[in-house]
């Protein structure tokens, strides 16, 4: 007989949202999941699915579909996706970006490999009126990637096309600035070993982009190897980008050079965003020592943009950054790092105002160069007091300081130096026996932001306890936090309460539930979230099959079942939150690293550490790659816990800055008649001094200038502000994405060591005051 198996999962998550104030959440949403393998000797037929009531609580249209359906069909060497599915060829070409229709990836034996793709990026949305309505063309795309394999070398060539179809809207309002447009990429990598340690690599991509297909055709031949070969209009324009670099492996170290360089304006229609203008040189290395008691990973980097001397101001930023993690004893283990940040902005200075002031050097000097330098610090102490089969105790005692600064024309003003101070102990008591832990902890910040100083304290305790043989998990518990600080005072209490059910090794029920509540002078605030999750995993086994066969069909029948039970070729499946994640582990491996270049963790690069941490982690998945299911499964969920994380906190973000510039541009509105009854009285008194013919000296005149100046500034800032969407923030519009460049991995910081709302509001404030009134000066 032959073996027939058929496996898979079906999952049921929902959450239940109660607030008293008005989030713009939805009260219910539900997300169902669902797997199918079905494998037959050496062909296996992967199905997955994805549904949610997530786009029905729209209301307004998105050029993307939440519910998905697709099939990985297998077949010895061959495997294809059908469907709604994502294929990653490179960053700079086709990165991770979901598409309907299908790919196909071939590894046969030898030195061949060879992917491609062909189907719908965007379907058609008409604009339905609503400022958050994203409207788009439709847009299909196709793209081939062919690699070469060798011991010692490899070499690759990606080639990736995507056009937008001219008539599939009615028309699009000029203020949306959407255009039909058309992109071809081009991109070739190698690699060569040049001895078993030491291997280098490069990339290098051309892309041409059409920004609008309606322009005129020309007969100018574009630049680069995509110019070359691509349809050029008036509004094509064309881009370069390079990346190459080394790693050496040696007795237990390694280091590594990496050099970035992306021509300003550079773009793929295959990636969801992309950065560009910049070159970047980072080098990083790790080594063990001490019998490998002693683990250290050092890292160095050199950033610059206006690559093309174009934009009105420029920056360059430099980070190191040190880890450390000593195993001193079996019972105490010692953590720490050290970043140093320092972001220099370079303004130009205008010529004409050059050519009509002699004395500008003198006089706006102190505007030009800014600084910005962070310092953070970090150590962790863990000690096991005692480890018995009836008793355990632990402690862990954390300890973090972030300081920065603000300097301009080298000098730190009063009110731009934060000083950042967080503590955190807790103490563990298990009892294995009893299969229950009890946790006790104890948080304290202390904050020095701008001219405003905030503590916040605060108790928590977490109780945990297995029942029936450890088939249901449960936990208990609750914090409180309290705020004080120069706005007032806010106090924190929330409740935690979570089940989790294995029942027959295959149904696993999950329910959470938190309560929270924030009380202050003015506000109180209150709101519950209840989760609840079933996943069902089912393998029927092997079903044996008859059939008449030739001796040497079930010869080779055998040989490619031999091979499916290889762990590479081995199906393997399993589900987080709103993800199912199908096939080998390698090709799970793809998928999961390519969720950072999705919109839902958009700007997630521009925070420092996140893109270190995440290639730490990227590097222990694709290790464990070789391990059973179970190892894999614990390092992938690692890495996607992670990686939500720090999603949350983007969210937060937006959120945060949202609420901020309302606050700012209020404040702005409220001294708006001051400053405008300010800057005519000081032409009043000018003009009085005129009509009575009197001197004016150059000291009225520079105090008139200044008022002038602080008006003008103050009605340029509220303009930029006016009509500000939370849509705006999420899109980083404007001005917004330089802001968010400069301050995000900041709000993380804030966020990550428990900072209330106000305390960062205070933050954002400030710091969007000193943007924006930086940025009307130039």
């Amino acid at each position: 007989g032959r073996p027939l198996k058929i496996s898979g999962a079906v999952s049921a998550n929902s959450i239940f949202y109660d607030s008293n104030q008005n989030s713009g959440r939805a009260p219910f949403t539900y997300y169902l999941q669902g797997s199918l393998n079905v494998s037959f000797m050496a062909l296996s037929m992967p199905v997955s699915y994805s549904y949610s009531n997530q786009g029905a609580n729209l209301d307004y249209q998105v050029p993307y579909k939440f519910n998905r359906l697709s099939l990985h069909p297998k077949y010895k060497w061959i495997q294809a996706h059908i469907g709604d599915a994502n294929m990653s060829f490179s960053p700079y070409t086709l990165s991770g970006y979901q598409f309907t229709g299908g790919g196909v990836e071939l590894s046969p034996k030898g030195h061949f490999k060879i992917a491609a793709m062909a189907g719908r990026l965007l379907k058609a949305t008409e604009d339905t009126g609503d400022e958050r309505t994203v409207p788009a063309f439709s847009r299909f795309g196709y793209g081939a990637k062919i690699n070469y394999e060798q011991e010692k070398y490899s070499l690759g060539v990606i080639a990736f096309y995507a056009k937008d179809n001219i008539n599939s809207l009615i028309a699009v309002p000029d203020n949306k600035g959407v255009t039909p447009k058309e992109n071809l990429v081009v991109s070739i990598d190698g690699s060569y070993k040049i001895v078993d340690n030491l291997k280098i690599k490069a990339e290098y991509a051309s892309t041409a982009i059409t920004q609008d297909l309606r322009a005129a055709p020309t007969a100018t031949t574009g630049t680069g190897i995509a110019g070359k070969l691509f349809n050029n209009r008036a509004s094509t324009e064309h881009y370069a980008a390079l990346k190459a670099g080394f790693d050496y492996n040696f007795k237990g170290s390694s280091l590594g050079v990496t050099y970035e360089r992306i021509d300003p304006g550079y773009t793929t229609l295959g990636a969801y965003f992309f950065n560009n203008d910049f070159e970047n040189i980072t080098l990083n290395t790790t080594t063990q020592l001490f019998q490998n008691k002693l683990n250290l990973a050092f890292n160095v980097g050199y950033q610059k943009d206006d690559l093309e001397n174009q934009k009105e101001q420029g920056t360059h930023r430099t980070v190191g950054s040190i880890n450390a993690t000593f195993n001193a004893t079996q019972k105490l283990m010692l953590t720490g790092s050290y970043s140093n940040f320092s972001s220099y902005t370079n303004t130009k200075v205008n010529q004409f105002d050059v050519i009509n002031n002699t004395n500008i050097m003198g006089t706006i000097s102190d505007q030009l160069d800014f600084k910005q330098i962070s310092q953070n610090a970090n150590l962790n102490v863990n000690y096991l007091i005692s480890k018995k089969e009836t008793v355990q105790k632990n402690l862990n005692i954390n300890y973090s300081l972030t300081d920065v600064a603000n300097a301009q024309g080298g000098i730190v003003r009063i009110g731009d130096a934060s000083t950042f101070h967080n503590m955190n102990t807790s103490y563990t008591l298990g009892f294995p026996k009893k299969n229950t832990n009890i946790t006790a902890a104890l948080n304290g910040t202390v904050n020095t932001i701008g001219r405003e100083d905030a503590t916040t304290w605060g108790p928590t305790v977490n109780v945990n306890k297995k029942f029936f043989n450890k088939k249901l998990n449960t936990g208990l518990s609750s914090s409180y936090n309290s705020s004080q600080g120069k706005s007032g005072s806010t106090a924190v209490t929330n409740f935690r309460a979570n089940a989790s059910y294995i029942y027959k090794q295959k149904h696993n029920f999950n329910l959470s539930a938190i309560q929270l509540f924030q009380s202050s002078v003015t506000t109180n605030n209150r709101s519950l979230t209840v989760t609840f999750g079933y996943n069902y995993n089912f393998d029927i086994g092997n079903i044996k099959l008859n059939f008449d066969r030739k001796p040497q069909v079930e010869a080779e029948e055998a040989e490619a079942a031999e091979k499916i039970k290889n762990k590479k070729d081995k199906i393997f499946l399993f589900a987080y939150r709103t993800h199912l994640f199908s096939g080998t582990h390698d090709s799970i491996s793809k998928v999961i690293t390519n969720l950072l270049e999705t919109p839902d963790f958009k700007g997630l690069k521009d925070v420092d550490g996140i893109t270190t941490k995440l290639a730490l982690l990227e590097k222990t998945l694709h290790l464990d790659e070789e391990k059973p299911d179970k190892g894999y499964k614990n390092t992938a969920v690692h890495y996607l816990d992670y990686l939500y994380e720090n999603k949350d906190y983007i969210d937060s973000y937006n959120k945060l800055v949202f609420s901020s510039l309302k606050i700012l541009y209020k404040d702005a509105a409220r001294i708006d008649i001051a400053m405008e009854e300010e800057s005519i009285k000081a032409h009043a008194y000018v003009n009085n001094l005129r009509a009575k013919g009197k001197t004016i000296s150059e000291k009225t005149l520079k105090y008139l200038e200044v008022k002038d100046k602080k008006y003008n500034a103050h009605k340029w800032m509220q303009e930029q502000m006016n009509d500000l969407t939370y849509g705006d923030v999420v899109d980083d519009k404007g001005l917004l994405k330089d802001f968010k460049k400069a301050n995000l991995s900041k709000v993380f910081e804030m966020l990550q060591k428990g900072k209330k709302q106000t305390e960062i509001e205070i933050y954002l404030e400030v710091q969007l005051a000193d943007f924006y009134h930086k940025k009307s000066l130039q």
